[in-house]
């Protein structure tokens, strides 16, 4: 499944993927709130095949493509706190940040899962100090919803959610 907006088109990822992957968690700026860069060795045995395990599915991980070439990627997948509903979520290298590209493709698979999927709410994760990221959140409609440890990485992070009403009333339909 592709999706495309005004200056993103989200794809699936695949294995050709790799070295561009690697090469934006290089970035000590881009995980600085999620730790340090896996390895190489890491990402073709574990972490790549999980990204691509999604393949094939309404959901999964997203390449994110824009003028600039591959920018990062977004992903849409069952939450970590209640696997009823889905959970968004992104990295895209620093060139990208503060073009509101980030709110651009997140929006885009907040209408992709409610539309197409039907789900009563998207959820989302952040470091308590990204508000960078939290921004994005909020741009979503999404808000803070509770804290708790993340079970990939063990961090405290700030949940957030929006539910479909809330969603529809205030983003979609753009009611303050």
């Amino acid at each position: 499944m592709r999706f495309t907006t005004s200056r993103l088109t989200l794809r699936p990822l695949v294995a050709d993927d790799l070295e561009a992957l690697i090469s934006l968690d290089s970035d000590p700026e881009v995980m600085r709130f999620l730790g340090p860069a896996a390895s190489r060795e890491v990402y073709e045995r574990e972490l790549l095949p999980r990204l691509l395990a999604y393949a094939g599915e309404p959901y999964g991980f997203y390449a994110a493509e824009s003028a600039m070439g591959f920018i990062g990627w977004f992903h849409l997948r069952p939450s970590v706190v209640d696997a009823s509903i889905h959970e968004l979520g992104y990295r895209l290298q620093r060139r990208a940040w503060g073009r509101g590209l980030a709110t651009e493709g997140s929006l885009a698979l907040c209408v992709h899962a409610f539309d197409a999927l039907g789900m009563p709410a998207v959820d989302a994760c952040t470091m308590p100090e990204n508000r960078a990221s939290a921004r994005v959140m909020e741009k979503c409609g999404m808000s803070e919803e509770s804290r708790f440890v993340h079970p990939r990485g063990g961090m405290e992070v700030v949940r957030y959610l929006v539910t479909r009403a809330h969603f529809d009333a205030t983003v979609r339909h753009g009611a303050p």
